[in-house]
């Protein structure tokens, strides 16, 4: 039976349709057509006077009705290109679905791990104090995986509130930096000391530090260096300020630069990720007036991610 689903396919249906489309458009004009030879031949040999409109007619109901099947054959091609769609939105739901799961399970696991140990096992206090650490730090993982969801659908529906601030963008970086110990074990993160200036930048302060992890876990997922490395670091460029997430990673290939930023795009489908971190980065940047874009010179030759925030202005100083 296997073998004869080719025939239930959506393709195979798409084709089959437009040849019986055009095969019946076919048939019924030639039919026509002879049908009408036929009437002229019967004029002819009875000496008729044939009226010149019925030529007329003849061609106006072929145009009818090419027309008519014109848009038939419209109608059928865009409902194949809206299933299709339907069904690669469906499998990218379902990646992000796994994907996101996965996120989710990770701390948990972890969380219940350290738990059992606490409730099994007496411990020192350093060894508690660590424990508390990697809790806490887990929790601060599930708290950030389901505030980017939460957040990203407040701005889609266009209800988010944002929470506005202008500062250093550069001092604000190191802050987040030092709150955050995600990655601090498995990986190198961090501010290269390079261009010295105020970086005023008007930001909100639940958005920004989204965009910020998901750049960093983003480099961390499409890495496999022994040790990765992300380096950040932040230039003055006229009206705006420019930060670089530079890392070590795999790279990514020119044909895949435009489809990153999709909604539920994934560059490895059986990799790691909820495939929506850098549709998120571009949504937020987009709501703070400003841009991302990437730069890579090849597979394993690593990515560069540079977000553009506009200058802060005097009225927001």
């Amino acid at each position: 039976m296997i073998r004869y689903r080719w025939i239930t396919n959506p393709v195979t249906v798409f084709i089959f349709s437009l040849v019986a489309i055009g095969t019946s458009l076919w048939l019924y004009i030639h039919s026509y057509l002879r049908v009408n030879e036929a009437f002229d031949e019967f004029v002819r040999k009875r000496n008729l006077d044939p009226s010149p409109l019925l030529e007329t007619e003849t061609w106006v109901m072929i145009l009818i009705v090419s027309i008519l099947v014109a848009l038939i054959v419209v109608g059928v091609v865009v409902i194949f290109i809206y299933y299709q769609k339907m069904i690669q939105l469906y499998r990218m739901q379902q990646n992000f679905i796994n994907g996101f799961t996965h996120e989710l399970k990770t701390p948990i696991a972890s969380l219940r791990l350290f738990l059992d140990t606490f409730s099994r096992h007496k411990l020192d206090e350093a060894s508690q104090k660590k424990y508390l650490n990697y809790m806490i730090r887990d929790t601060e993982r599930l708290s950030d995986n389901v505030n980017q969801i939460l957040n990203l659908a407040r701005i889609e529906d266009k209800k988010y509130e944002p929470v506005w601030e202008t500062g250093n963008l550069k001092k604000f970086i190191q802050q987040w930096l030092d709150k955050t110990s995600y990655w601090s074990e498995d990986a190198d993160v961090f501010l290269v000391d390079g261009e010295e200036g105020d970086f005023l930048v008007k930001y909100d302060v639940n958005l920004i530090p989204l965009v910020f992890m998901n750049l960093v876990n983003n480099a961390l997922i499409h890495n496999d260096s022994e040790r990765p490395k992300i380096e950040i670091s932040l230039r003055n460029q006229e009206k705006a300020i420019l930060v670089s997430f530079k890392d070590n990673g795999i790279g990514i290939t020119k044909a895949e630069e435009k489809n990153v930023f999709r909604k539920f795009y994934q560059v490895r489908k059986a990799g790691k990720g909820s495939g929506i971190g850098l549709y998120l980065v571009q949504t937020v940047m987009k709501f703070h007036k400003g841009q991302v874009k990437l730069y890579s010179e090849g597979m394993g030759l690593g990515t560069t991610f540079i977000l553009s925030f506009p200058i802060a202005s005097l009225e927001d100083r």
